[in-house]
């Protein structure tokens, strides 16, 4: 008996000390690591001082002079000074609600290339969603290996994809005549959409009357009443199946976002006329990858349509009749007349089924679902572009982590990702003193099995 007595104390020791490594991150002690902040400060030091000595290595008849009034850039976000293209987040609609460029605390925090927005209740109902969207980059494709053979050691400097000569009859009579180059560039983005559920328990309770103090529209809920309260949903809790079924989240695309051209004393970098040619979906990643439900609009392989407005609701039409009918004659002609040289465009990502998720037993098994866009798109470029990739000036960022992590007692009663974990160990952890207890009183054991 003592020796399955043994046996039980190894295994049961074993499941708990599993959970113990597997919660170890979440539940230890965290302490702040000096050196982190130290490398940081001089990581910060090292790239100015790089700066400084690219630009003294400069003589001085390519000193930068230029015209401060081009070098002033007029947007209430900007992302990045760097030539070329710029996508910026327009804003969020949710069924008919529409979030613009401007934050509207706390439930809508809007920062240029992210943004955070939970509609309704902080604790309850529909969970917090967030998007960001990553800068634009050069992009090129992975060359075969033979290719990169025969270019091994040749300048490695970004080039375009292509370049498209053209013969542009200047008159009539076909006399006079020039040839316009045309390049076209690769660019790349990432856009992270990502659903954040409240799961801890609130401090403080709050009261019936805060729970049906404000309304919201019942088809946020599915529910068929008109309007509802968080006090009237079965469910309350965020992560308890709240979804999104109508959300768009518009970007805004800029293929000539940098202002600042310059003047040299020698030479003259004219500015350039940059046109987006197409946005197409390069790569989709749901997560989890094994179970989601997500509905999305644009897929892989799909070229995201082009919109000329951020929202329908832009430039609404007006009492005045006439005036209306003036206002759609000049839309007409602008579209018919339009340039596609630095025109700014809006990309809309629709989704009809996005939020948190509970299933399985008990309901035991809860998620939150997440979407990765990478966008490929191609910029037709005429004039002079200079490509210049920050990671090339950059030095290498290799910081030291930013915490020491020691145990803590929390570390003992793991909740092995359970609504009911730290029950179930410390049911484990009294079994197991049960079991010592008896394995080192051998009298007490005779007297249980005699």
């Amino acid at each position: 008996m003592k020796q399955k007595i043994t046996w039980a104390i190894a295994i049961i020791a074993l499941i708990w000390i599993t959970g113990i490594i597997i919660d170890f991150d979440e539940l230890a002690n965290k302490k702040q690591n000096p050196k982190y902040q130290e490398y940081i400060e001089n990581y910060k030091a090292d790239t100015e001082q790089k700066y400084n000595e690219i630009i003294d290595q400069l003589d001085d008849e390519y000193k930068i002079q230029f015209d401060e009034q081009k070098s002033i850039r007029v947007d209430d976000c900007i992302g990045s000074n760097f030539e070329g293209a710029e996508v910026k987040l327009a804003g969020i609609q949710i069924y008919d609600s529409i979030f613009r460029q401007k934050s509207k605390k706390p439930y809508y925090t809007y920062n240029c290339n992210s943004a955070k927005l939970d509609p309704d209740h902080p604790m309850f109902g529909l969970p917090d969603i967030e998007i960001a969207v990553g800068p634009v980059a050069y992009y090129e494709p992975e060359k075969s290996a033979f290719e990169s053979l025969i270019k091994l050691g040749i300048d490695n400097k970004p080039k375009p994809y292509r370049t498209y000569k053209k013969r542009l009859i200047i008159d009539s009579l076909g006399v006079q005549n020039k040839f316009v180059e045309m390049q076209l560039w690769l660019t790349t983005f990432t856009v992270n959409i990502t659903v954040i559920a409240d799961r801890d328990k609130p401090q403080i309770d709050p009261t019936e009357s805060t729970l049906n103090e404000r309304i919201y529209p019942g088809y946020w809920y599915k529910d068929s009443r008109r309007y509802v309260s968080m006090n009237d949903l079965e469910n309350k809790e965020e992560y308890k199946n709240h979804l999104y079924s109508d959300i768009t989240f518009v970007l805004e695309v800029n293929p000539n976002a940098s202002p600042w051209y310059i003047n040299t004393d020698n030479t003259q970098t004219e500015m350039p006329d940059i046109a987006v040619g197409a946005v197409f979906c390069q790569q989709l990643i749901k997560r989890p990858k094994d179970e989601n439900k997500i509905h999305l609009q644009t897929y892989k392989g799909m070229a995201a349509p082009l919109y000329h407005k951020a929202f329908e609701d832009d430039n609404p039409l007006s009492n005045n009749l006439d005036e209306s009918i003036l206002n759609v004659l000049t839309d007409l002609e602008n579209v018919k007349n339009e340039n596609i040289w630095n025109k700014e465009y809006f990309i809309k990502l629709y989704s009809a089924n996005i939020g948190s998720r509970q299933k399985g037993f008990f309901g035991n098994k809860k998620f939150d679902e997440q979407v990765e866009y990478t966008f490929l798109m191609p910029l037709f470029v005429v004039g002079s572009w200079d490509i210049q990739i920050p990671s090339e000036i950059l030095p290498e960022m290799e910081a030291p982590k930013p915490y020491y992590k020691s145990l803590s007692l929390k570390n003992l009663i793991p909740k092995w990702g359970l609504s009911f974990g730290k029950w179930l160990s410390s049911g484990i952890i009294i079994i197991l003193l049960v079991l010592i207890l008896l394995y080192l009183s051998p009298s007490l054991l005779r007297k249980l099995f005699k």
